[in-house]
């Protein structure tokens, strides 16, 4: 899938709700709800190159003698660090509030098991064209539902209890309780990335409707967790009811047009990160755009 302006990305995302809508049968004991529209929900990730895979940046860095591996071991000690050092910026903040701490440090720059997503396409193809690289930029989406489905085995809307038990459960097993040892296909313990919406203790949070994806045991980037029938397209869909994933790409080309148009809605540097940073940023962008105009 490929789009050249807002335009097509919007008729695009329309057109993919449609394809994907479907309604269950009667048979309700694989977990169906009888003769219920199921609509996707989409969440999306936009980075400004297509060849980026989606994987949190602990499990990135290559610091160290013994490569990835090694450098995860330490991802309590990491946040512990940070907690140490930061602390005293967030009194509210109880110390013990793992959970809390993992947003934050995400939200600062720390590796974490964290990977942002929005609920805004807007904001995605934002960071996907704001890169300056003259790489393809691409925009992820995941069809929050049926990831759920096919990960989780739900079939409804994930209650906000579940949510917080899986998150705590997570942070407990992979990073409080680290014994160094892999947990992945290890069935007592959660596998797959889970999605969540944090609490907005940041206005930034807030304006570009951040979503998370917690990295469970299996630290494998979320490609390699899919299979082809996974993957969403536009055209000559076979079931509705697999799409999990999808990518929509680019042109390196169509960047700074796609950053004109997003502009023209209001979305920029001062919404996007909302502040004196941001103002700034809006204001070296906006006078940068008359001088090459001129």
């Amino acid at each position: 899938m490929e789009i050249s302006s807002i335009q097509e990305y919007i008729s695009l995302l329309e057109k993919l709700e449609k394809l994907y809508t479907y309604k269950s049968t009667n048979n309700v004991s694989a977990g169906w709800i009888p003769n219920f529209t199921y609509k996707p929900h989409f969440i999306y990730r936009g980075h400004g190159d297509y060849r980026y895979t989606i994987l949190p940046g602990i499990f990135r860095s290559k610091n160290g003698p013994e490569g990835i591996e090694a450098y995860s071991l330490f991802e309590h000690n990491i946040l512990q660090d940070f907690i140490s050092e930061t602390c005293r910026y967030e009194p509210k903040v109880s110390e013990n509030d793992i959970g809390a701490w993992l947003e934050i440090a995400q939200h600062f720059g720390v590796p974490t098991r964290l990977l942002d997503f929005t609920e805004n396409p807007l904001v995605a193809l934002y960071f996907a064209c704001s890169d300056a690289s003259t790489a393809n930029a691409t925009v992820c989406l995941i069809n929050e539902p049926e990831y759920n489905r096919k990960f989780f085995g739900m079939y409804r809307a994930v209650q906000a209890t579940e949510s917080n038990y899986n998150v705590n459960r997570i942070i407990t097993d992979e990073i409080i309780s680290q014994d160094f040892a892999q947990h992945a296909g290890l069935g007592q313990y959660i596998q797959c990335p889970w999605i969540y919406k944090p609490h907005y203790r940041e206005e930034r949070m807030n304006m570009q409707q951040s979503v998370f994806m917690l990295w469970g045991a299996d630290r494998r980037p979320l490609e390699q967790f899919m299979v082809p029938d996974d993957y969403i397209v536009d055209e000559n869909v076979q079931n509705s009811s697999c799409g999990v994933i999808g990518k929509i790409q680019i042109k390196h080309e169509d960047k700074e047009k796609i950053l004109r148009q997003l502009a023209l809605c209001g979305i920029n540097e001062k919404y996007i990160y909302p502040g004196i940073d941001g103002i700034g940023r809006y204001i070296n962008k906006k006078y940068l755009f008359k001088s090459n105009n001129m």
